[in-house]
């Protein structure tokens, strides 16, 4: 009997149950006459529209989807569908409202919480998307793609390094001993918020006043609870805007921060410090920490070496792939074995207390204080946080947690040095980076 003949119902089932075998050649005509002989039938345009899709073919794939919406409005998985066909028409808008009515028709539907996650995240929109994942995790906590989505949010707003930072015993213990000999009674900035552990120093230490600012939202609100649970909120304002958007009542008398990147000067810390002494500060406030610098030694070592250069392995020579090697890492030195080869010297140093800063270049003469295989220079911050107080995380086999990580600055190629030989660098800063190399 040609299909033609054959009861709708019949036609339907031998359709899908050649599409769920991925016979699609055979599935395709079988929609197509389900379709011709009742343009209602939502099963049929539903599962024509995800063919179209796998084909590449997503407008026809959209049309149809939105024909089985219209013959049954009341299946989510036909939003859902229709939500990843718009999306892929980079449509986010109509993908977002598809997701949301599917997820909408079927609060459980986990798979459209994740997918609207993706939008809301593609929007820019992370305080939802985050939302969107948990609750589709709540549904499904075996949902693989939903726990990588959320992690790769968090990570966004909230980078993994901000928990050992908040553990380093010494660099805590050195901002509030300076803070307890500069805040009390006095108006306290703190730039840069985090967990609001610095804010909650000052307030221990007797300021006056707090206010602190946080430029990541999801960061600000965290602070803010963590303050609350504190029973800090009466004396602690916190502002989540960046510093520079900023207004105070009153200049603040004492500046505290942070904002140090491993390589010192990523996160900016010198245009904010510019912009705070001209708006937000007093003429003879006090700044937290007073200097800093980027301090390291000329390091080297086989194990070391092994993570930066390839040379001769399993017979080949591979050295022309060390062209693609970076030439500034950001890495926990002191979880490698290595062998430092100079004294410790100062690439960069900045006076914080000065109203501007200017970008520099300077050359350093190192003098090798032991003979190998140098194969760069490895850096860390140093921060002196009052005349009393110094704080550096200098590679020590003995470090705890530390938020912020080393630098190494690679030659281009390793060199062999002799004690008592100068090895010649350049350093230099534009203002919000760093970089080392060797002196032509």
């Amino acid at each position: 009997m040609a299909d033609s003949e054959r009861p709708v119902h019949e036609v339907l089932a031998q359709a899908v149950e050649r599409y769920v075998a991925g016979d699609l050649v055979a599935a395709v005509p079988l929609l197509q006459e389900v379709v011709r002989r009742e343009p209602t039938n939502a099963i049929a345009a539903h599962q024509l529209g995800l063919i179209a899709f796998q084909a590449g073919a997503v407008p026809e794939a959209a049309a149809l989807i939105e024909q089985a919406i219209a013959a049954d409005p009341s299946d989510p998985e036909y939003h859902n569908n229709l939500g990843v066909v718009r999306n892929a028409q980079g449509d986010r808008a109509k993908a977002r409202a598809a997701f949301e009515r599917a997820s909408t028709l079927k609060p459980d539907y986990a798979q459209a919480l994740n997918n609207l996650g993706s939008v809301q995240e593609a929007e820019g929109d992370l305080d939802a998307a985050i939302a969107s994942y948990r609750r589709a995790l709540e549904i499904d906590p075996g949902f693989v793609e939903a726990r990588d989505n959320i992690d790769l949010a968090v990570g966004k707003a909230v980078p993994q390094w901000h928990f050992p930072m908040m553990q380093d015993t010494p660099r805590n213990d050195a901002y509030a001993r300076a803070l307890a000999r500069a805040a009390p009674g006095k108006r306290v900035l703190d730039i840069g918020t985090g967990a609001g552990l610095l804010a909650m120093m000052a307030a221990r230490a007797g300021a006056a006043s707090v206010d602190t600012c946080e430029a990541v939202p999801q960061i600000a609100a965290r602070a803010q609870a963590v303050i609350a649970h504190n029973k800090l909120a009466d004396r602690i304002t916190a502002h989540a805007k960046r510093s520079t958007d900023l207004a105070l009542p009153q200049r603040a008398e004492v500046l505290v921060t942070e904002t140090f990147a491993s390589g010192v000067l990523s996160e900016h810390v010198l245009p904010t410090l510019e912009h705070a002494r001209a708006n937000l500060l007093t003429p003879d406030a006090v700044i937290i920490p007073r200097a800093a610098s980027a301090r390291g030694y000329l390091v080297g070592g086989p194990a070391l070496e092994a993570q930066f250069f390839a040379f001769e392995t399993a017979g080949f020579d591979l050295s022309p792939f060390n062209a693609m090697a970076p030439r500034k890492i950001g890495m926990h030195i002191d979880r490698v074995p290595h062998a430092v080869l100079s004294d410790d010297f100062e690439l960069l140093g900045f006076d914080l207390m000065q109203p501007r800063f200017a970008a520099e270049r300077r050359e350093i003469a190192v003098t090798a204080t032991a003979a190998g295989r140098c194969i760069g220079v490895a850096q860390w911050l140093w921060l002196l946080l009052d005349a009393e107080t110094e704080y550096d995380n200098r590679p020590r086999p003995d470090a705890g947690a530390n938020g912020w990580m080393h630098v190494l600055y690679r030659f281009a190629e390793p060199i062999e040095l002799t004690v008592g030989q100068t090895v010649r660098l350049i350093a230099a800063h534009n203002r919000t980076a760093m970089t080392v190399a060797l002196a032509p």
